[in-house]
């Protein structure tokens, strides 16, 4: 098992969890209440799901291309890491 791999995952799984503990406050909003209409709220949601999404996806370089064509990755996302980690388990259950 990947331990540097695993490492990087629960970095970003914790900093996901703190980022969705800080969107789950604008559920404070009600639809029905003008009183907690608050743009503050709003602007911190919109903040704070920029980076879940940034921690979700790869970062690419934004102009360079592999020679198949793909973006080149600069940093792997949540996703991706998650991906590689279940690719791994399968990779060595298959070798069991």
């Amino acid at each position: 098992m990947n331990k540097r791999l695993q490492s990087k995952i629960a970095k970003k799984l914790a900093q996901l969890s703190k980022l969705l503990d800080s969107i789950d406050e604008a559920r404070m909003i009600n639809s029905d209440d003008p009183e907690t209409w608050d743009s503050d709220t709003l602007d911190n949601l919109v903040a704070n799901l920029k980076e879940a999404l940034k921690l979700l996806a790869d970062k690419e370089h934004p102009q360079q291309k592999d020679n198949f064509g793909e973006p080149i990755i600069l940093e792997e996302g949540l996703v991706s890491l998650m991906d590689e980690y279940y690719s791994e388990e399968e990779d060595n259950e298959d070798y069991d």
